[in-house]
């Protein structure tokens, strides 16, 4: 018994180019007695760019959801909106409409210029015209410290900020909700540059985090024989460091200019990357 099957798949705003053969490939596969209606549906919001293909099968949804896993497995269903609540949209939130009778309206309906559905050019040609955005830093410094040791790290994260350098710091990387774990997995992974703050604390197994992001910066360096930390002692004596951590020149935060050393040697390291 056939009976209608509705299908919400969102499609890329700023690539409209991309996504065209993705569209024309299921307005050819399929037949108006299977698929009975394909919907664009585009939200102009300049703060919430959207952009959804509505497809309405009244049979063989079953072979469109194979083909689509093997021909588009990047393509997902968006299960946050139903086909009913999109459609009121239209005339609530101000989205765009377009139904498709055939392949032959893709071309001018999703040009990369704009046009009466899409609002705003494709994303390549807003950086050919305005430039392509970039404002990561060459280098990202990831501060590994004790959380008691807290209001000595603001200072240090405050100056390296002033002196324009990116640094990943838990306090505005990590928010409610999330996992702490994956958060500091993923900012070790992207940053260059491990600031180890040795401390009392540091190396108080209480602490936890922090001897076990020191690891992870030494067996890089061990692996990849480069340079990848930089040790910062607050307040231990030599002989109270790790052992193999002794060998290496750290800054003392309690000589005269440390954080201008320590900036330094920041700089040195992002001018060799």
């Amino acid at each position: 018994m056939n009976r209608d099957q509705t299908y919400v798949i969102p499609l890329d705003y700023g690539d409209r180019k991309g996504e065209r053969e993705f569209v024309r490939a299921i307005l050819n596969r399929y037949d108006r007695d299977t698929l009975v209606g394909a919907v664009l549906f585009v939200n102009n919001n300049p703060y919430s760019l959207q952009s959804f293909l509505c497809l309405n099968f009244w049979k063989d949804s079953e072979d469109f959801e194979q083909w689509l896993g093997a021909h588009h497995p990047t393509k997902m269903r968006d299960f946050r909106f139903l086909f009913s609540e999109i459609g009121d949209a239209v005339f609530q939130k101000g989205f765009n409409a377009l139904s498709f009778t055939d392949d032959s309206m893709i071309e001018l309906q999703m040009s990369e210029e704009p046009n009466g559905i899409y609002l705003f050019p494709d994303r390549d040609l807003m950086n050919e015209r305005f430039g392509k955005p970039n404002t990561t830093s060459t280098l990202s410094v990831f501060l590994s410290h004790s959380s008691r040791d807290k209001p000595f790290v603001d200072s240090v994260f405050s100056e390296l900020h002033k002196n324009d350098i990116r640094a990943w710091y838990d306090r505005y990387e990590i928010h409610p909700g999330d996992s702490i774990t994956e958060c500091i997995n993923e900012g070790l992974r992207k940053c260059h540059l491990g600031l180890l703050f040795f401390s009392k604390n540091f190396l108080d197994p209480r602490s936890g985090w922090p001897m076990n992001e020191a690891n992870y910066f030494f067996s890089q360096r061990m692996r990849e024989k480069k340079k990848n930390f930089i040790v910062v002692n607050l307040d231990l004596e030599v002989s109270e460091m790790p052992p193999l951590m002794q060998d290496y020149l750290f800054i003392d935060w309690r000589s005269p200019g440390a954080i201008q050393q320590l900036v330094d040697a920041i700089t040195r390291e992002q001018k060799a990357l």
